[in-house]
């Protein structure tokens, strides 16, 4: 038998192909994961998703096992919701604890280079200024950060 190569269509190919099994079913653990998260609170929510249904079995990955121990306690009642809604065939919740899913919703945080700011010499002679009517422990160190400032002037 010949085999035909002539062009297909790309959905022909996904329908009739292992990867569109895969597609598929990427499809509809994405179906099943999105009803799970509208099923829980928004905290242990984006701290949780579908991660495989087999055999009546859904499995669900967390963070932490802390939000896997929470979520343990909801089980029942999650099992309820879920084969009413969705899996009619749904025997039992598996937990198990991914670390890679805290380090994707953890927040990061960047922190914008300190700038140095300039202080003009009329700032200095302020601060020589002021010093004439403050205690003798504050005239010291305002003088001093004047002499400071005055130096930094000189060698800019």
């Amino acid at each position: 038998m010949m085999r035909d190569h002539r062009p297909q269509a790309t959905l022909d190919l996904l329908k009739n192909s292992t990867t569109g099994s895969v597609h598929r079913r990427a499809i509809a653990l994405l179906k099943l994961n999105m009803q799970l998260q509208a099923l829980l609170p928004e905290q242990p929510a984006k701290h949780c998703r579908v991660a495989n249904f087999r055999d009546g079995i859904l499995v669900i990955e967390c963070g932490s096992s802390s939000w896997g121990t929470r979520l343990n306690y909801d089980r029942q009642t999650l099992i309820s919701a879920l084969r009413k809604e969705a899996l009619p065939s749904l025997s039992t919740i598996e937990i198990k604890v991914n670390p890679e899913l805290a380090k994707s919703t953890a927040k990061k945080v960047t922190y914008a280079p300190i700038q140095q700011r300039t202080v003009s010499h009329i700032s200095a002679e302020y601060l020589r200024d002021v010093t004439g009517i403050v205690p003798e422990k504050i005239k010291k160190k305002l003088e001093a950060i004047a002499t400071l400032l005055s130096n930094s002037d000189s060698t800019e």
